[in-house]
């Protein structure tokens, strides 16, 4: 299966659009991910190899995107070197950006028990229909993980897309959506969480059993995995808060 049917299948909505515009999608996850804060100013870009065999996509297509950003002073383009963030400002690029900026102003129990009733819906549907190509992206994000343990953005580019894979492919875009912008809270936070040691290979390995489940087909088995893994997130991230909240309260 080509790259754009890849893309095409995972995201019916690009189906009118794929031929020209893959970029502009490309750009728009990129933007997404500067927004959210997992990409902060001054950091640099997996390199494009990395980057095209986690979106899914070409060489090219990553070189486009990352033109779109640059044009936009959003990244700075140096020929030979990585590609560094250089504003956090991505303007009308990060429309899913801002939806996940809103659900911030939730509370963490809360955006936690709804991430875990969306995703345990999504888990019934995409056992149902995971198509083949699907699995094997999921693996080869796996793989890529396994060399990103000491790169928490890597790591993190990687993580996002293989939630996502999964969350498309329960075939319902509300439903898929609305996870994306649940699994989106509070991912500059999460970053700081994936630098500490052994966090990153615990992820890995509850992304083992996701897939194992998925394979399977075995919706409840799903439902449970992705479940152990939100709370192990909810865990660290409350923990996070906690430990922050403490040091900005001042001594009597």
């Amino acid at each position: 299966m080509s790259n754009a049917a890849f893309l095409t299948a995972q995201n019916p909505a690009l189906e009118k659009i794929t031929h020209h515009s893959i970029k502009d999608t490309i750009a728009e996850r990129f933007a997404t991910l500067i927004a959210s804060g997992v990409l902060g100013v001054g950091d640099s870009f997996p390199s494009e190899r990395d980057l095209a065999a986690t979106m899914g996509v070409s060489r090219e297509t990553i070189r486009g995107a990352l033109l779109i950003l640059s044009n936009k002073g959003i990244v700075n383009v140096v020929q030979g070197a990585r590609t560094k963030v250089a504003s956090a400002d991505v303007g009308d690029l990060g429309m899913s950006a801002l939806t996940s900026r809103l659900v911030t102003d939730y509370k963490l129990e809360d955006v936690h028990e709804a991430r875990l009733m969306v995703e345990a819906r999504v888990a019934v549907l995409a056992a149902q229909q995971v198509e083949p190509e699907t699995l094997e992206h999921l693996a080869a994000l796996i793989k890529a993980q396994e060399s990103a343990t000491d790169d928490p953005v890597k790591f993190l580019i990687t993580d996002r897309e293989f939630h996502t894979l999964i969350y498309q492919s329960c075939g319902n875009a509300v439903l898929s959506d609305l996870a994306t912008t649940l699994y989106s809270y509070l991912l500059d936070h999460r970053r700081h969480i994936v630098g500490k040691s052994g966090v990153i290979a615990q992820s890995i390995e509850d992304h083992r059993l996701i897939l194992s489940a998925l394979r399977a087909q075995d919706g409840a088995a799903l439902a449970h995995a992705l479940g152990v893994h939100e709370h192990r997130i909810y865990d660290t991230t409350r923990a996070l808060l906690a430990a922050s909240n403490k040091k900005e309260t001042p001594c009597a």
